[in-house]
Order: C-alpha cells, then structure tokens, then sequence
C-alpha cells in the first residue's frame, strides 16, 4: 500500500481501541463490520510527490492536505483522470471535522491548475472543474456560519448544540443516511476551533 507518510504515522500511533469505539458509535451495523478489525499501514510512502509507472501508466501522487492533513491526489496522466479524495465531495454533505479550511482552499486552487480535467471525487459522482468553485463556495459559507457564532460569543459547546442549520443544503452519501446531527457536531466543533485558534487549530 502507498499513502502520504502521514498516514502510516497515524495508523502507527491511534489507539486502535478508542478508534474502533468511535467508529462503531457512528450507526448500529458498524460494530459487526469492525470485528477482527486491524489497520494495514502503508508500506510504501511519500511526502510532497511521487511517481509510479506501471505498464503504460503514469500514475502521479501528489500531497494536497485540507479535508485532512494528509489528503493526497492521485493523477493518471495518460486517461486525464485525478482521483482527488475527500478534498472534493460532489453534490453530497461535505464532512469538516478535521479540516483546516485555509489549505483545503489552497488545494482546491492547485486542482484547478493540473492538466487533468475530470475528477473522481472522495464522496458522489464524477465531476470537472467546474465543481470547484461550487465545493470552495460551501466551504467558505460553513467558516463564515461558524464565525457568525463565535462572533456572537458561542463557546464551543454552546456552537455544536445551537448551530444546526447547515446540513439541508446537500443530502448526505449512501450508506451516510441518518449521520447528519452527528456530522453537524463534528464539523461545527473543528471550525469553533479554527475560528477561534485553538485544539488542532492552535496558533503557535
């Protein structure tokens, strides 16, 4: 498996115990598919770039940090293709709750100045270019709606269990159904923080 160095040292470093605990609070089937369940780190890593050539193949991984630190995108050259992970999710809810909205918008401006122009997205369906500014748009629209409300002086806590208004815009992924409170927490908690420069957010 290849990943983005950051991935192997997270895998390498979670309590897989508190891990598999969260993940089986997100919806009554997770418990059994978790069972027996043991993280694969990757074997082969990187950190800003790298290529593979395979057969008559390109295959270009580039770092591209916003929806998680360690996002990456995956570029075939030759088909025109870049499979971009969570960095764009097309059409369905948008999940923020651990990004840091700054370099998402800075990746999704680097996505626009690849070559390739059709995009396989983390989450719902194929897409261009033209998503872009559709998917920077509600990124921005959530930090300014978390903004309003520590601008009104929401502590943390007061913010996740007021501000509820954001997840009707889109409908949430198959097999997301349902998840929509949980998300609005997740992602209102993360952008409390950055607003406000504090947790993962921390300004040194």
């Amino acid at each position: 498996m290849v990943a983005h160095a950051g991935v192997r040292s997270r895998i390498l470093g979670t309590d897989l115990a508190a891990h598999v605990a969260r993940v089986a609070s997100f919806g009554p089937e997770e418990p059994a598919l978790l069972d027996g369940y043991r993280p694969n780190a990757p074997v082969i890593t990187f950190e800003r770039e790298m290529t593979l050539h395979v057969g008559d193949h390109t295959f270009r991984m580039v770092g591209m940090p916003g929806h998680t630190p360690y996002q990456a995108a995956v570029i075939v050259e030759e088909e025109g293709v870049a499979f971009t992970s969570d960095n764009i999710f097309c059409k369905v809810h948008t999940w923020l709750q651990e990004a840091d909205p700054t370099r998402w918008l800075e990746t999704l401006g680097a996505l626009g100045r690849i070559r390739e122009d059709t995009f396989v997205p983390g989450h719902g369906p194929v897409c261009g270019k033209d998503y872009l500014a559709e998917q920077r748009a509600f990124i921005e629209e959530w930090v300014d709606y978390v903004r309003r409300g520590v601008d009104r002086g929401l502590s943390r806590d007061e913010a996740v269990a007021t501000l509820t208004a954001m997840t009707d815009r889109y409908p949430m992924d198959v097999e997301q159904e349902g998840m929509a409170p949980m998300v609005m927490k997740l992602n209102v908690a993360n952008l409390h923080d950055y607003v406000t420069g504090s947790g993962i957010h921390r300004r040194s």
